[in-house]
């Protein structure tokens, strides 16, 4: 009979072989350990160890003096036997005299009436304390200090010999509590040395953006300091580990941005979504979700994901939705999240919202989430009163600002070019096709709901507000608006802007007489009779007429003004004041040339004048 085959020799794996950890699980326990001896020697150096410290340096003298029978010593001689040992203690540490000294030069450097002589010969000495013990320093919350001021007061020599002693630590830098101020600065002043400390954190930034520390360095040097590969290079971290910017495979180097992505491996977009949406949730759940490149990942998912992907990723993002509607992306994504939201969620979001309006109201893109949710919610009644009732409260202060003052404009004149970029429309009119999916109300009878609901509450403004509103640059533009386009009664408005006008003509910026607020009457002069309808009145005002009968006394004195010479040329073209206007006019015709010629060489003159008087001619 043949042997039996021998099956090949098997390694016995022991009991002892079985606990012990591969190789790679040893490399990441020693670098952990590292990390953790940091964390306790960053600790150590805070003002609550000390204080620890102390006390138990405190009851260890009193434990003695009681041990031997001896009198208890005053509380100075405790204090100074504490301080004693504390500095003994600090002695012992490594690099302490080199701080010490350090420390000393800083206080001096550090001061704003350090003179530019003074903070060069400075900088010399404290780099030759510091020169190649950078790396030794950089833990120690005051030595951090020092490297700070270094980095910021240095020559680009001096700034570029401490960044050089800092390769190969800026990973563990961004993520202490002290360290990543360093790293910040590195990246402020140390141009050369940005694409060293992206090779550092490469392959690490998913990990390091939902890092409380770290987070800061990786937004710093996305929002402030990178260029737009560098930027890339940064986001591609979040399309998966096999598709960076770092990539070693020929065939991915090339991959820049999502598009390039999909287009090259469009098999990978499950995948590569699954990826984003783990990594982004993973940022809501660690309260990153306020960092820009966030906002850019966010937008980019959004754009390409399915209705199921974004209800999802909404779901983890509606209770912070106020923390990215400060950038152009993260307004996108919360315009996004609104347009796609269901009528509770709706509800839900604006109750999240709502704290925050009058800043969101007030910011370059912020102010498009809250035009958004006048777009789409059908609920109007909400709106009008969670939303734009809440702004109201302060709607003197928001219609004189660049932003706030468009949720006012929107209402009363929609999306016109005349108030609005056409790429700021393009942004707002994005989610039209989304909201036909997700609204049932017509959009004209939703805008006209609103404007009835605040209409009032506009009006009452001009009225009470007349003359602040109206000497403003962007708020007399809204003024003028409000008069022609908000539905209700404006009688109280209309009685308080020809109060203004009836002031006395030698006060000082006299309403009429204002750059911007003349403006504002020309176009209510023209409002009834206006053949563009965005000039137009929704209903008469009969305002002409009336300014005419207030200011009829000082017709001569504004025909002859700089500022009130076209506010009369608006009466007298006004059909219904042009006969009244030229008649009072016609035996003041030699004050008009005088008004109409100029004195001063090159000057043009008072042109209002000189077209007074065509008219007058004719």
């Amino acid at each position: 009979m043949a042997p039996a085959a021998k099956s090949p020799k098997r390694k016995q794996v022991t009991e002892n072989d079985a606990e012990r950890p591969s190789k790679k699980a040893h490399k990441q326990k020693k670098v952990e350990e590292v990390v953790e001896e940091e964390e306790e020697e960053q600790y150590e150096d805070t003002e609550m160890a000390e204080e620890e410290y102390e006390e138990e340096e405190q009851e260890a003298v009193e434990g003695e003096e009681e041990d031997d029978g001896k009198p208890k010593q005053s509380s100075r001689e405790a204090h100074e036997k504490q301080k004693v040992l504390r500095q003994e203690r600090k002695s012992n540490k490594p690099g302490y005299e080199v701080i010490t000294d350090a420390k000393k030069i800083w206080e001096k450097l550090r001061r704003g009436d350090c003179d530019r002589d003074e903070r060069i010969k400075l900088m010399k000495d404290i780099m030759e304390l510091i020169e190649g013990r950078v790396s030794d320093l950089i833990f120690k919350h005051d030595a951090s200090r020092v490297i700070q001021t270094c980095l910021k007061f240095g020559n680009s020599a001096q700034r570029n010999i401490i960044a050089g002693e800092l390769t190969g630590h800026y990973l563990v830098l961004s993520k202490s509590m002290y360290g990543k101020f360093i790293v910040t600065k590195v990246l402020e002043y140390c141009h050369k040395y940005r694409d060293t400390i992206l090779s550092e954190l490469k392959n690490n930034i998913r990990k390091l953006i939902r890092h409380k520390e770290a987070s800061t360095v990786i937004e710093t040097f996305y929002g402030q300091h990178a260029n737009a590969q560098q930027r890339k290079a940064l986001l591609a971290e979040f399309y998966g580990p096999e598709f960076t910017l770092f990539a070693k495979k020929s065939k991915d180097a090339e991959i820049h941005t999502i598009d390039e992505l999909l287009e090259k491996h469009p098999e990978k977009k499950d995948g590569v979504l699954r990826y984003m949406a783990e990594t982004l949730g993973g940022c809501t759940d660690k309260g990153t979700v306020g960092n820009s490149i966030i906002h850019k990942a966010l937008f980019e998912y959004f754009s390409r994901a399915d209705e199921k992907g974004i209800q999802n990723m909404m779901e983890q993002l509606k209770d912070q939705l106020a923390e990215i509607v400060h950038t152009k992306e993260g307004s996108q994504v919360a315009m996004l999240c609104i347009a796609h939201a269901s009528p509770k969620d709706r509800k839900h979001l604006i109750k999240v919202l709502k704290p925050f309006l009058n800043k969101i109201a007030k910011d370059e893109y912020g102010h498009l989430v809250i035009l958004t949710l006048m777009d789409v919610v059908d609920d109007t009644v909400l709106v009008s009163k969670a939303v734009l009732g809440e702004l109201s409260k302060s709607m003197t202060e928001l219609l004189q600002d660049k932003f706030s003052r468009r949720i006012y404009l929107y209402l009363l004149v929609g999306r016109n070019t005349k108030y609005f970029h056409p790429s700021t429309i393009q942004l707002i009119s994005a989610n039209d096709e989304v909201r036909s999916k997700t609204s049932k109300k017509d959009p004209e009878v939703r805008a006209k709901e609103l404007l009835t609901a605040t209409s009032s509450s506009m009006i009452d403004q001009v009225t009470e507000h007349t003359g602040e509103l109206m000497r403003e640059k962007m708020s007399s533009q809204v003024v003028r608006e409000i008069m022609l386009h908000a539905l209700g009664d404006k009688t109280a408005a209309v009685d308080a802007i020809l109060k203004l006008c009836d002031d006395n003509i030698e006060k000082e910026n006299h309403i009429i007489e204002h750059r911007f607020a003349n403006r504002a009457i020309k176009a209510l002069i023209k409002a009834d009779t206006a053949e563009a309808s965005d000039d137009r009145a929704v209903e008469p005002l009969g305002f002409a007429p009336k300014l005419f009968d207030t200011i009829q006394d000082n017709l001569v004195h504004f025909a002859t003004s700089q500022g009130g010479s076209f506010v009369i040329l608006s009466l007298a073209e006004e059909p219904s004041t042009q006969k009244k206007t030229l008649a009072a006019l016609k035996s003041h015709k030699k004050e008009l040339k005088a008004a109409a010629v100029s004195e001063a060489e090159g000057s043009k003159g008072n042109l209002g004048a000189k077209m007074l008087l065509d008219l007058l001619d004719k």
